[in-house]
């Protein structure tokens, strides 16, 4: 393999592998193993406030019967993620929700690294396009290099340029002629698709000044594969054991913690 094909791996949602998802402490071990992108998904609090959550509704997640657009901060910091394989009911160790705000002075500490931060489709439907994207935008202001918004949702991405991001990412719904152009429409610095979705033949591929990133991919083999397929960045939920591959090792970003 060239190095030119080494990709590098994006921590999806921290290394949900070993750590509860989107947790400070997943996000943190998937720096320290030298993760040079990681991902993260936002949700806004009943405040307004955004919060590192895939989901809206937190059974899966907290165990809890709520939907963390209608509760209150205080409720929300009460709340904790068990590690994964754990028994909701009792579990052994938890990790709490954690603001954006937290996660920025994170990324902060850490220059050589940069998050995609997912904007969620129930806090878009809630909130609204405009104050949700402002909300999150405000946040991340003094971070704004380091921080790439992504979505589904190609009117919040759309928006978000508009309003001053520097780069952006669109997360890739379907696969067809009209997606194709709206991708065209959006020219976004990252193109984000399925690994089942994603064409492997280069040629078939939707062509534009994007890099691809394909998720979620956890074997090295597969991410070898996708790598000299001209896939230049891969999401995982396995970042460490990824990363100690030796030939992925070499484009990680090794710093003290």
């Amino acid at each position: 393999m060239v190095e030119q094909n080494i990709p590098y791996l994006i921590a999806h949602r921290g290394y949900p592998a070993r750590y509860p998802e989107n947790s400070l402490a997943g996000l943190k071990a998937a720096m320290l193993a030298g993760a040079c992108f990681v991902e993260i998904d936002i949700q806004l609090s009943a405040r307004r406030t955004p919060y590192l959550c895939h989901d809206d509704h937190l059974r899966r997640l907290t165990g809890s019967d709520h939907w963390l657009t209608q509760l209150d901060d205080e409720v929300i910091n009460t709340l904790s993620v068990p590690y994964p394989g754990f028994n909701l009911t009792s579990p052994p160790e938890t990790e709490p929700l954690s603001d954006l705000n937290t996660f920025c002075q994170l990324l902060q500490e850490r220059p050589n690294v940069s998050a995609f931060i997912e904007i969620k489709s129930e806090s878009l439907a809630k909130f609204g396009l405009t104050a949700t994207i402002d909300i999150i935008l405000e946040v991340i202001y003094p971070y704004t290099k380091q921080c790439v918004l992504i979505s589904f949702d190609s009117q919040a991405v759309a928006f978000a340029r508009k309003q001053g991001a520097e780069r952006i990412g669109w997360v890739i719904p379907k696969w067809d002629h009209g997606h194709a152009t709206i991708a065209k429409q959006l020219t976004p610095e990252f193109l984000f698709c399925n690994a089942k979705r994603l064409p492997h033949r280069i040629e078939k591929r939707w062509q534009g000044p994007w890099q691809w990133v394909v998720y979620t991919v956890n074997h090295s083999r597969s991410v070898l594969k996708y790598a000299d397929e001209g896939i230049p960045l891969i999401e995982t939920d396995t970042i460490g054991t990824l990363l100690q591959h030796p030939i992925l090792k070499r484009n990680a970003c090794h710093q003290s913690l």
